[in-house]
Parts: structure tokens; sequence; C-alpha cells
């Protein structure tokens, strides 16, 4: 394997791999293939555990979001009137659109995430860490099948 920056030589590993996600907290995912330098710790994922690791912060996000209460969102209208721009540059907006603003649906209505909304309209990116909103979520391994299931689901859309 390549060497890494710090002088040490990438080995590759498989079995159960953890990550402190800045977004959605800690990911646990019970095998997945990566490599890691085993001086400074420092990671390289293939393309399949990106790919699994991707959806399963998709699917946490989800998760944490769909647990909010109604109250906590907004519309289209009124989070394109907070934020001083259309509705449809709010739809085509490329930053937005790639998860800048925590949103899902309700309903067949996109709606968003009033925090996040307000955070972007702040600083120009609305992601915190997700974990905030729920007391308590578990922590359990996601197997890589299911992940992988998701995967599927998510770009079958």
């Amino acid at each position: 394997m390549r060497p890494c920056e710090c002088g040490g030589v990438y080995e590759k590993i498989q079995g159960p791999l953890e990550i402190d996600d800045r977004y959605v907290g800690l990911l646990k995912l019970e095998s997945a293939d990566y490599y890691e330098c085993p001086d400074c710790k420092d990671r390289i994922y293939p393309l399949d555990t990106a790919r699994v690791i991707e959806s399963v912060r998709e699917k946490i996000t989800e998760e944490i979001l769909q647990a909010q209460p109604l109250y906590a969102f907004l519309s289209a209208a009124d989070t394109a009137a907070l934020l001083g721009i259309t509705r449809q540059a709010l739809h085509k907006n490329k930053r937005i659109r790639q998860g800048f603003i925590y949103r899902t649906s309700l309903g067949g209505l996109a709606v968003y995430l009033k925090k996040s909304v307000d955070l972007y309209r702040e600083k120009g990116d609305g992601r915190f860490l997700m974990s905030e909103l729920l007391n308590d979520r578990s922590n359990e391994p996601v197997s890589t099948g299911r992940a992988t299931e998701i995967l599927y689901s998510v770009h079958e859309r």
C-alpha cells in the first residue's frame, strides 16, 4: 500500500468501524474495509465503504429529522422569505441541495429545519451536530449489508 504523510504505510483492515461524524455523531459499522496508518491512525476508505458510510449518515439524519416536531420546520416559501430569496432560487441553490440546510419531506412537501435555516442565514452553513436534537439515540452497529440495501433504495428514487 502507499505511504502515509507521516511516514507510515497504510494497512488494509476488515472489521468493525467507528467514525465520530461531526454532524450525526458516532457511526458504527459491523464490518467494513478500509486502510489505516498504524502510526498516525489516518484512514482511507475505498469507494464502496465511503458509499455505505454516506448512506448510513443520510439514514440517521433522516431518522432524526423525522423525529422532530412539526413546529421545528419551515415550508419552502417561509424558508425562502427568511433567506431573502425566491423559492426557485432556494430549490436551485447548490449548497442547499447538497445539505447545507437540513430538510426532509412531510406529506410530499419539502420542509426545512428552522434551526438549520437560521444557522445558514447567519453563517452560510446550517449544519450542526444532529444528535443535539435527540436526547437518546441508539448507537448500535449497523450491518454493512443493511446499509448497502439502504444505499440502493436511496439511489432508486
